[in-house]
């Protein structure tokens, strides 16, 4: 034994000597003694890579066997697999200019016209066409082998179509085994077909392209010859129109007495835009005039002034004068007669200057007068010319009908003539690029891409359904599920004993510890396996158990601890036995068996089962005269259930309880409790109230995380004692604690 277990071993040899009989244990502030609480939050804990990899090495056998079914699905399917071949020829569509169309447009080969064409390629109709063509309903690689009966039922039609029955199946067929793929990024449309024979999909595929080309000419043909029939019935009445127009036309001319100089241009035409030229050039003049006129008080600034010859020449004679009588006054004087004779020359020719400039500006006046003369009668001409503009109003519309008559007359029988040139012209817009070959190799099954897919599905499912299996699985397996779901991080692990005793450790089935307690008549060496094996891996577990509880409250350990599971079965009894066989060795230890439905302690101690709890509880019995002594265990005594019946709860949840356990603790240095369980009975919750600690036990993979949370709920609930240690009942022993152990120290523990 560790020293560690040895000093606790001379703590407990005074525990029942030291600690007064009206004491109860108080806790201490030590976190392994506060209650257990059930945090919502942990359930949102992300997992990390060793949480993954233990959750793999958890159902690392499921996840094979998905593996497995996918890999032999992969390889029968890759293996008994028929192949398919698959045939691929290519067109491309260019609209051409010769298509017809009543707008006279041509059609552009843009995406909308393209993605028409590619679902033309997979209509009904091109199917159908093409399965009669080459007689795929009586195909065997389309429709299977036919018998006689079949063949005779093949005549007969089955749908509204005019389809056959076997034409039906081969037309479902052609559809699944035909495709149609455009190329968005040019004009070709791939055009394919997959079938057990390589000939027959190059085949149909070829006859396929051939039967398209030849049913777009067809429904071409047929658009344009309607179109020109129809069209040929509109041309008569157009024709009968324009002559009417045009007979109307001429008589209104003759009416009015207008001609046509040509097409644009007429007689009334002509003559107003004279009258019109006319008046804007008198228009122009008078404004011209009246322009000058503003400059009648200074007519030298007129241009007619400056530029007259008569008063440039009179200015020079003047200029020439003005010199003289300048020269003769300076030489005779002002009054000599020279001088007065040059005078009378300058003022005379001053004179003339002014009547020529008079006579100028009288002149412009004229003008001016004359031009608005003239502006006013083409005023007046217009005028009344303008009342002839009704007619020619009528005249025009008359003319204008009888162009567009005339326009749609020549369109129309243009038209019609291109009509026939385009039904007689097999012109088409699609060209075959690429026709379909006989493929070499198959497209299905592919051996490399199925084992490569298989196995990459293999290993991702796997792992997927080894993580949904463990989101699925709401049972505790092991210490780290309680502290993720439960949220205690006190947690003892007790593992699966086998059958067949130490030998059969490593080889035999793994039985937990649960439902081992044996009747009276059977061997219970199973359930003492701490008496007859402290040092197999279950001994050593309680041993842990033990030293957990003593090092919880180091200076004052719990006096009374109650044994309890969430449901029935779980091991909460074999728990109890073999941990008073522990506290036993160290202290007076007294099994009480609190379980008044279903007693099984004195069962599993070979004890004649006589009075116990229940008669004590019930008055029958004194406490003294119910406690069984074990043989060659002088520090263990039991008292067992009793036989008593009535409702066990109250008898449970009574003063005479509290008195009973309270005559315990006088008594006996430990005192343990094994309790019914806790969640269809109310005896646990109620023990948990009266003793200092609670021990929660769980059955690996049968205690679900919704029990022992729910039994840790009723534990706060009612202010019980706090959960000192939950123990993992049965556990696996490849849980880490435990799986090299029979490697490293069977052979150890087997010899002592």
């Amino acid at each position: 034994m560790s020293r560690n277990f040895e000093l606790m071993r001379q703590v407990g040899k005074g525990i029942g000597q030291r600690r007064p009989a009206h004491l109860a244990v108080a806790p201490v502030d030590n976190p392994a003694s506060q209650p257990v609480m059930v945090p919502g939050a942990a359930e949102f804990k992300s997992v990390d890579w060793l949480q993954a990899l233990a959750i793999l090495q958890k159902h690392w056998k499921l996840s094979a066997l998905f593996a497995c079914v996918v890999m032999v699905t992969v390889a029968a399917f890759t293996v008994f697999s028929k192949p398919i071949y698959e045939a691929t020829a290519r067109v491309e569509i260019d609209p051409s200019g010769e298509k017809f169309s009543l707008n006279g447009t041509t059609v552009s080969a843009d995406a909308e016209y393209l993605e028409t064409q590619a679902q033309v390629l997979q209509g009904d109709t091109l199917a159908i066409d093409v399965i009669r063509k080459l007689r795929l309903d009586q195909n065997p690689a389309m429709v299977g082998k036919l018998d006689a009966q079949a063949l005779k039922e093949s005549n007969v039609r089955s749908d509204d179509a005019g389809l056959t029955m076997q034409e039906s199946n081969a037309l479902g067929a052609f559809k699944g085994a035909f495709k149609v793929k455009r190329d968005t990024a040019s004009r070709l449309i791939l055009i394919s077909f997959s079938s057990t024979d390589p000939q027959l999909a190059a085949q149909v595929a070829n006859a396929a392209v051939d039967e398209f080309i030849d049913q777009s000419f067809r429904n071409r043909h047929d658009a344009v010859m309607k179109s020109s029939e129809w069209l040929s019935r509109q041309l008569d009445d157009i024709r009968k129109k324009m002559d009417d127009s045009s007979q109307a036309l001429a008589q209104f001319q003759q009416s009015i007495g207008i001609t046509d100089i040509d097409s644009n241009k007429s007689t009334f035409t002509e003559h107003m835009g004279e009258l019109s030229r006319q008046q804007t050039m008198a228009q122009s003049e008078r404004i011209q005039l009246q322009a000058l006129l503003r400059n009648v008080d200074n007519p030298d600034s007129l241009p007619e002034v400056r530029t007259n010859s008569v008063v440039q020449a009179l200015n020079q004679k003047l200029a020439e004068s003005r010199a003289a009588l300048s020269q003769a006054m300076v030489v005779y004087g002002a009054n000599h007669p020279a001088a007065k004779k040059l005078q009378s020359e300058v003022d005379e020719l001053q004179t003339q200057i002014d009547i020529q400039k008079k006579a100028i500006v009288n002149s412009l006046r004229a003008s001016y007068a004359a031009a608005q003369a003239r502006e006013s009668m083409m005023g007046a001409e217009m005028k009344g010319t303008s009342q002839e503009l009704d007619k020619m109003a009528k005249y025009s519309a008359l003319k204008k009908e009888v162009e567009a008559d005339v326009a749609l007359y020549n369109s129309l029988y243009g038209r019609i003539k291109e009509a026939g040139i385009a039904a007689a012209s097999r012109s088409a817009d699609i060209q075959v690029v690429d026709a379909a070959r006989v493929p070499e190799t198959p497209i299905h099954p592919r051996p490399l891409l199925n084992f490569g897919v298989g196995l990459l599905a293999a290993l991702v499912g796997g792992i997927a359904l080894a993580f949904i299996s463990e989101e699925l699985d709401n049972k505790l397996r092991s210490p780290e599920d309680i502290r993720r779901w439960i949220g205690s991080a006190n947690v003892s692990v007790i593992p699966a004993i086998t059958e067949g005793g130490n030998d059969g450790a490593r080889l035999g089935w793994p039985k937990r510890i649960v439902g081992t307690l044996p009747s009276p008549t059977r061997d219970s060496k199973t359930d003492t396996f701490f008496l007859e094996r402290p040092n197999s891996p279950e001994g050593e577990a309680v041993q842990a158990l033990y030293a957990s509880i003593m090092l919880s409250w180091p200076n004052n350990p719990p006096q009374t601890l109650l044994i309890v599971s969430a449901l029935p079965g779980e091991g909460k009894t074999t728990v109890a036995l073999n941990l008073s066989y522990a506290l036993a060795q160290h202290a007076n230890t007294c099994l009480v068996d609190a379980d008044l439905r279903k007693g099984r302690v004195a069962g599993a101690f070979s004890l004649a089962t006589g009075q116990g709890l229940g008669d004590v509880l019930t008055g029958d019995a004194m406490l003294e005269n119910s406690l069984l002594e074990i043989p060659k265990m002088s520090n263990l005594s039991v008292l067992p259930a009793g036989r008593s019946k009535g409702n066990f709860g109250q008898l449970i949840c009574s003063e005479k309880m509290e008195q009973t356990l309270a005559s315990l603790r006088e008594r006996f240095g430990f005192v343990i409790i094994d309790s019914a369980p806790i969640l269809p009975f109310v005896d646990g919750r109620a023990l948990s109230t009266m003793v200092d600690a609670v021990v929660l036990v769980g059955r690996s993979g049968v205690t679900t995380r919704q029990a022992m949370r729910r039994s840790v709920e009723l534990i706060s609930e009612v202010h019980g004692a706090p959960i000192l240690q939950v123990v993992l009942n049965g556990a696996d022993m490849g849980l880490v604690d435990y799986k090299h152990y029979y490697y490293g120290y069977t052979n150890d523990y087997t010899t002592k």
